[in-house]
């Protein structure tokens, strides 16, 4: 019996008697395999680009929805609940996948985000535009972290950097679209279809994965740890709560709110400490690197969501230019991202996680005090260009080896885990930072906001020095094995 071990999924395994099956038989079924793989891979990344468009779509639609429906007054709502359910999503979704497997746990988002794409297209007024986002939020927080999760099942280490180097430029290209193809769509045509063209892309998507992908066998399921789940989606809604410009405005009530963020993530704290089935394993966190990517992803997001809204708006405010000339400054930013993304994975397998991660945010903290002059000094535009094409080439550095890290240092039950928390990291990380830099920099106080920018690509080159682990050849011969391994 011969043994033809393929990377499709860890559990494409074809056993074929070397006296019945001709070589050439052989090799056409890995040669299929490893199309399902392709396939696969595209059909995630697709998944990925639809509910990264719809986080941004929006965007130049609202003002028109707002004057429909009548809901000026609660018009962050629409963006804050889509930023709450999805960081929810993201901390669940994992270890939902690596109990039931990825496939059904993608299906099952791609439909919420359908459904509520749908019910929000059909909304008739504000309230319920609201809930629907809600939903909406739910299935892009399972979506995103899934996408590369499956990479992570279908690649080896080494060929994840191109997997991960297309899915950032997809990720990229769908949120610098987005404001402008929701523009032409609110000019010809109706709002509604902002959020019904999505539906038609997502089937797709499920179509293809269902054709093409297959779950490795799982281990035995544990405990899944509800109610970790339930407090840390509560803790999470009254921190976002807490920190939105549209929260509570009173005094007592601002403070009542804090003290309640305050307390929930304390119980939550204590649940964790005490409970049998934590939300990330006492196995999973003892590994550095996931300790490293967990902490440079709050810095991560930190960087990412204050650039991307407050670099567009010094160039509007400063009239710079127009909506459109704002949403391609962040186009530099993606390209050096994903151009980044792509050369750091040699340097991780063969030095370790820690000159990945140190190189990167030295990269990002000179870009982001490059930036941080321009604004200050009142260069030329393409003077911010060059700046936040440096600040991309650094993140995405970071941003690639503090998932690819994690994903490599875990078995494979706990992959999904990771990944969801490493996005949840992120994704709590943009938000605070979103809130506070938008309090600091009142008063015309734009310089403040990048200062603090380059203060937190500081603290990341910091916290990666302290925490990231010196291993060289974090994956290859130390890569955890996987179910069919």
């Amino acid at each position: 019996m011969q043994i033809l071990h393929c990377r499709y999924t860890d559990s494409c395994t074809f056993c074929m008697s070397s006296q019945r099956y001709s070589y050439r038989t052989m090799e056409l079924a890995l040669r299929s395999a490893v199309a399902r793989r392709r396939v696969a891979m595209t059909a995630a990344t697709v998944g990925t680009l639809v509910s990264a468009f719809e986080g941004t779509v929006v965007t130049s639609a609202m003002p028109t929805i707002a004057r429909e429906l009548g809901g000026m007054a609660a018009y962050a709502w629409v963006f804050s609940a889509f930023l709450i359910t999805s960081t929810l999503a993201m901390l669940v979704c994992g270890k939902l996948a690596d109990a039931y497997g990825r496939l059904p746990v993608f299906i099952g988002g791609m439909a919420l985000f359908l459904v509520g794409s749908l019910l929000c297209g059909a909304a008739t007024s504000f309230g319920a535009l609201v809930l629907f986002r809600a939903i909406q939020g739910l299935g892009a927080g399972s979506v995103q972290p899934l996408s590369l999760t499956i990479g992570a099942d279908l690649y080896r280490l080494d060929e994840r950097a191109r997997v991960q180097a297309f899915t950032t430029a997809a990720w990229g290209v769908a949120n610098v679209a987005g404001p402008v193809i929701g523009g032409l769509i609110v000019e010809h045509a109706s709002w509604r279809w902002v959020f019904l063209v999505n539906v038609p892309v997502g089937v797709v998507a499920v179509g293809l994965l269902l054709f093409s992908y297959r779950d490795p066998p799982r281990a035995a399921r544990g405990p899944m740890g509800a109610w970790g789940a339930l407090l840390a989606g509560t803790a999470t809604a009254l921190v976002s709560f807490a920190l939105s410009p549209t929260g509570l405005h009173a005094k007592t009530g601002r403070i009542a709110l804090t003290l309640a963020a305050a307390g929930a993530v304390v119980v939550l704290a204590r649940q964790q400490l005490r409970t049998k089935a934590p939300l990330l394993p006492a196995v999973v966190v003892s590994e550095p690197a996931v300790r490293t990517g967990l902490a440079s992803n709050a810095f991560i997001g930190g960087i990412l969501y204050a650039s991307a809204a407050y670099v567009p708006l010094w160039i509007t405010a400063q009239g710079r230019g127009n909506a459109i000339t704002a949403g391609v400054t962040l186009v530099p930013l993606l390209a050096g991202w994903a151009l980044g993304s792509f050369f750091s994975v040699r340097i991780l397998v063969a030095h370790g996680m820690r000159p990945v991660q140190m190189g990167a945010f030295a990269l990002a903290f000179a870009g982001s005090v490059s930036l941080a002059v321009v604004v200050a000094f009142g260069l030329p535009t393409p003077w911010a260009f060059a700046a936040m094409g440096l600040l991309g080439f650094g993140l995405g550095p970071a941003a690639s080896s503090s998932v690819l890290a994690p994903q490599s240092c875990v078995a494979w039950q706990y992959r999904g885990v990771v990944t969801s928390a490493v996005f949840a990291v992120r994704m709590l990380g943009g938000s605070i930072s979103v809130a506070a830099l938008g309090a600091l920099g009142r008063g015309g106080h734009e310089g403040a906001r990048f200062v603090a920018i380059a203060a937190l690509a500081l603290g990341g080159f910091i916290t990666a020095g302290a925490l990231a682990p010196r291993d060289a050849l974090i994956g290859g011969a130390r890569e955890a094995p996987t179910p069919a391994e």
